[in-house]
């Protein structure tokens, strides 16, 4: 499914990994991506607004752009919802491009910025908004949008991978919140004994791509790096066979239920009681509470179990990007700047309960806990459960190029193995999908 206190920005301090991918990129950004050097309409009047164009599927995003036109003049925003990214988001972008009439401005998840940008989707817009970025973003989240040495997006919020659970069904069965994943199996198999077979204490959803990459990362994996000029493939490795091998023991335990993600037989293991916990991100509060309403009180946010060491990975996370052929950078970066970075943007967003997203500029987290009603969750500070983990959110992770199609041939392997949960073949294919969608893309692959 889907704050504690990041340090204020300093310079960079990118790793070799990171400082590898980056140098890796930059021929690509070159090349592909959109210059930051074209026309711009610059800012209007009041009499005469310019008028931008918004794209996005995130929830809280339309109140948010109403807001923006409430308390400005000289820009304007037209707001028009896709759908997300990989269910067609993206492919209505590039389609959009192509045909000349793409937006001005888009909502870009991390993992997927790469992509957009070698195949020249987005503007180069570092003149824009690398100043800002670098006044508001923690190095983790900044070496997400910086690619090439170039600022493609400002971020937007960051999304440590955390657990949901049912407090008052973790009472009834006697279970504590298990703090480490042998913890985790053990209250697993006391649910599934106390509940006489009726519950499990999770729904897996053992067929999402994003919930496999935290977990991967959190064990120490590092999926995409690059080795010089060219780019590695590393997606089946020891540490993601471990994460792999753990689920397959609880699936074939029949210790966890394993429904496709964001089903409705998912929803409804869930609203019956049949699945007591959810992993998910900081940004999976708000989507919780909408989707059991009737469950208010009972539901408590708590770190992700671990593998003996506190180290969480980090899903989802989106930032805003300038498209392409934009011809109003300087309003789009106006209004980009104002959603990141100002308060009012936050409580538009998050007023409503369907975002629980925790922003990258730590000097929003106390807007955005005061916008959130926590009521939800029996008052706890989900802002600071979930922003404590950001600290521990394990480091060198980078995306690549290839990562949206082979997320694709990920989550179909996936979704085959769930009934038996051997998903470690999903990976082991996964792995020479990225490594041919590398070479078919032009890029190098490292030997």
């Amino acid at each position: 499914m889907p704050g504690p206190q990041l340090r204020r920005s300093q310079p960079m301090k990118s790793s070799p990994a990171l400082a590898a991918a980056a140098a890796g990129l930059a021929l690509l950004a070159t090349a592909c991506g959109g210059s930051g050097s074209g026309g711009d309409a610059g800012t209007g009047t009041a009499a005469q607004p310019v008028q931008i164009t918004y794209w996005s599927w995130m929830p809280g995003t339309k109140e948010m752009a109403a807001e923006f036109n409430r308390t400005h003049k000289t820009v304007q925003v037209r707001f028009s919802e896709i759908p997300a990214g990989l269910n067609g988001g993206y492919d209505k972008l590039a389609k959009a491009v192509t045909a000349g009439n793409a937006p001005d401005v888009v909502n870009v998840e991390y993992q997927a910025l790469p992509d957009l940008v070698t195949q020249g989707l987005l503007r180069d817009s570092t003149d824009e908004l690398a100043k800002t970025v670098e006044g508001y973003a923690p190095d983790a989240v900044r070496s997400l949008v910086t690619l090439g040495g170039r600022t493609w997006a400002a971020p937007y919020d960051v999304g440590p991978q955390t657990l949901y659970y049912r407090k008052d069904l973790f009472a009834k069965y006697g279970v504590a919140v298990p703090t480490t994943w042998d913890e985790f199996k053990k209250a697993a198999q006391r649910v599934k004994t106390a509940s006489h077979g009726e519950a499990r204490i999770l729904d897996f959803w053992g067929d999402d791509v994003a919930t496999w990459a935290g977990l991967a990362q959190q064990a120490g994996a590092r999926w995409y790096g690059s080795s010089g000029d060219a780019w590695t493939v590393d997606i089946a490795d020891p540490a993601t066979k471990k994460v792999a091998d753990y689920w397959k023991d609880l699936v074939a335990g029949d210790l966890v239920l394993n429904h496709k993600a964001w089903s409705p037989e998912a929803t409804k293991a869930v609203t019956d009681s049949r699945a007591i916990a959810l992993i998910g991100a900081s940004w999976s509060a708000g989507g919780i509470r909408t989707t059991y309403p009737k469950q208010a009180g009972q539901w408590a946010e708590a770190p992700l179990p671990n593998w003996g060491t506190p180290v969480t990975g980090a899903v989802g996370g989106s930032s805003f990007a300038l498209t392409k052929d934009t011809e109003k950078a300087k309003a789009a970066a106006e209004f980009v700047t104002w959603a990141t970075t100002d308060a009012a943007a936050v409580k538009a967003r998050l007023a409503a309960g369907t975002s629980s997203a925790l922003p990258a500029a730590e000097t929003l987290r106390a807007t955005a806990k005061d916008s959130f009603d926590a009521s939800f969750f029996g008052g706890q500070d989900i802002y600071q459960v979930a922003g404590a983990q950001v600290p521990t959110i394990a480091k060198d992770w980078v995306w690549s190029p290839v990562h949206n199609s082979t997320s694709l041939s990920l989550q179909s392997g996936l979704g085959t193995a769930q009934k038996s949960g051997d998903f470690w073949p999903a990976f082991q294919a996964a792995q020479r999908a990225a490594e041919k969608s590398v070479t078919d893309r032009g890029l190098k692959l490292a030997d």
